[in-house]
């Protein structure tokens, strides 16, 4: 069994997610070079399985809308962007934003702007071979009469679930895991801190996983997430 415990980077220049992430060029325009360089290609993680390095690194794929990338190991991952709900930035939703957010340096990141309580927008990644996968939500947090960020991860493997347990998360200060493969924000997260970021691995490998993000509120203006680079052994 493969068991990882994923080290995160950190980069100067971090840029708030309400603040910053309006959609389109004019988001592009704040983005600046770190003045610290990140480990983001050679930080590893160890575990019992050895070392599970950057297997997919967003900031390859930097202000682009990727639909399939190859792993560093070969894997060939396809992701779709859906927007069940009709509540999507279209500008945002799947792109790789070119800037840092919550301390991580150009993630993957889903927008929205819902009306009702449930809404939700989604990310699906397949992988061309089963992978135990280990990421890091960025950003997950509450703000009082305002958004109430709630993310499900759904791993499966031929259809099947693999489900993650509290063992497998390791939240932040604004988040927390409520079972069911549910992360919830509960609290605000400073501008460009890492109080809203949750790391996520998977006890097992996964062939599938849709990361869902879901409206909890009646917030009617523009929430976001992101998702960090993808590691597996």
């Amino acid at each position: 069994m493969c068991r990882l415990i994923c080290m995160q980077t950190v980069r100067a220049g971090a840029i708030g997610r309400r603040r910053v992430l309006g959609g389109g060029a004019a988001a592009a325009a704040v983005w600046v070079s770190p003045s610290v360089i990140g480990l983001d290609r050679v930080a590893a993680a160890q575990g019992s399985c050895g070392f599970a390095p950057v297997q997919v690194d967003w900031s390859d794929h930097s202000d682009t809308f990727p639909t399939v990338v190859t792993a560093n190991d070969g894997t060939v991952v396809t992701i779709q962007a859906l927007d069940p709900s009709g509540v999507a930035n279209t500008n945002l939703l799947g792109r790789v934003f070119p800037a840092t957010l919550s301390g991580r340096d150009e993630p993957i990141i889903m927008a929205m702007s819902g009306a009702s309580n449930g809404q939700f927008t989604e990310l699906v990644f397949t992988f061309s071979t089963p992978v135990h996968l280990c990421s890091e939500l960025i950003d997950v947090d509450r703000a009082q009469n305002g958004w109430e960020d709630t993310m499900e991860m759904l791993g499966t493997l031929n259809g099947v679930a693999v489900d993650l347990t509290a063992s497998d998360v390791v939240t932040g200060p604004t988040n927390t895991f409520v079972g069911t493969n549910t992360l919830v924000g509960t609290g605000p997260a400073a501008q460009a801190a890492t109080d809203g970021n949750a790391t996520f691995n998977y006890p097992s490998p996964i062939d599938s996983f849709t990361l869902r993000h879901r409206d909890n509120s009646t917030f009617t203006e523009a929430q976001y997430i992101g998702m960090h680079d993808l590691r597996w052994c």
